[in-house]
């Protein structure tokens, strides 16, 4: 189950951050439509979060780090449900997500914050099943 788990995390954030990746300027752009953060800031943030799902999916699919890594994708998906509940709760239209970058465009819903929650709740089964086997004590 546990390499299932992680296969399916790892899998997901590599998919996301190739699509993010190879329209990088599309993912700016979808950036600056959650109207959040300031002008210059846009470019890195892409960079970063991209670069961020790439190494943390690689990391799960090769099983590199597991505790960390899905401790860490558990940090990202709980970030993506409040930042998109809170983009919700505001009202502010988003007509592409931008989970897939600017591809498989779909727009903020309290679904996409259901999706986020259920791969965190993923994410914190994968650290418990990631946990070291217990050593047994002979006497």
């Amino acid at each position: 189950m546990k390499t299932v788990v992680r296969m399916l995390l790892g899998l997901i954030l590599l998919a996301t951050s190739i699509a993010k990746l190879s329209n990088l300027p599309g993912f700016v752009a979808v950036l600056h439509s959650y109207r959040f953060l300031p002008q210059g800031l846009h470019w890195p943030a892409a960079v970063i979060i991209a670069v961020s799902e790439l190494v943390i999916g690689s990391w799960l699919c090769w099983g590199r780090h597991l505790r960390q890594a899905a401790w860490t994708t558990m940090a990202l998906h709980v970030t993506y449900a409040g930042f998109a509940a809170f983009m919700l709760l505001r009202k502010v239209p988003i007509l592409n997500c931008g989970c897939f970058g600017s591809f498989l465009a779909r727009p903020l819903s309290w679904m996409t914050m259901g999706q986020n929650l259920l791969l965190a709740a993923l994410s914190l089964l994968l650290v418990r099943l990631a946990r070291p086997a217990p050593k047994l004590v002979s006497r």
